[in-house]
């Protein structure tokens, strides 16, 4: 499956204006697509799980509000039986992230930036954000930096 296959695309163009969504798979109790034991979530199936807002800065953004859903409540859904996410990016980036941070410091995977939703071309469809305002001694380091991961498409949990 192509990458703009697996966030809902059909092409580049089409990027912004089709549907997105975003696939878990790996070590997880609950599928949609036996065959791949993969869950696809839509966009909306992704709103529709425990929605919340951080209002924090980034290294590559001044204090923002991003809302979207917590990370906690997609792998609720997916029954995640692993401690280690493997994050994959759009732009070919990947990176591990331990489960326990998603009910540590209350992650959510963002989908919108102060009201407006993520483009591709910029963090979109989706970005892991800390609450790193709040929790400054804890998330203000280089190896936390790595795990704001955007523009995610896949998550395999191990």
């Amino acid at each position: 499956m192509s990458l703009l296959l697996a966030v809902g695309c059909l092409s580049p163009a089409h990027a912004q204006t089709e549907a997105w969504g975003l696939d878990v798979s790996g070590n997880i109790a609950n599928v949609t697509d036996a065959k791949s034991h993969s869950y696809h979530f839509s966009h909306a199936g992704l709103l529709a799980l425990d929605v919340r807002t951080i209002r924090t800065s980034t290294n590559w953004t001044p204090v923002s509000t991003w809302r979207g859903p917590t990370l906690e409540s997609i792998l609720n859904k997916v029954g995640s039986r692993g401690k280690v996410l493997h994050v994959y990016a759009l732009d070919d980036y990947e990176h591990d992230v331990p489960v326990s941070d998603a009910k540590q410091y209350g992650v959510i995977m963002a989908c919108e930036r102060d009201g407006k939703p993520l483009e591709q071309k910029g963090f979109g469809p989706l970005m892991l954000i800390y609450p790193r305002d709040e929790h400054q001694e804890d998330l203000n380091r280089a190896s936390i930096e790595a795990r704001f991961v955007w523009q995610i498409y896949k998550i395999v949990v191990e």
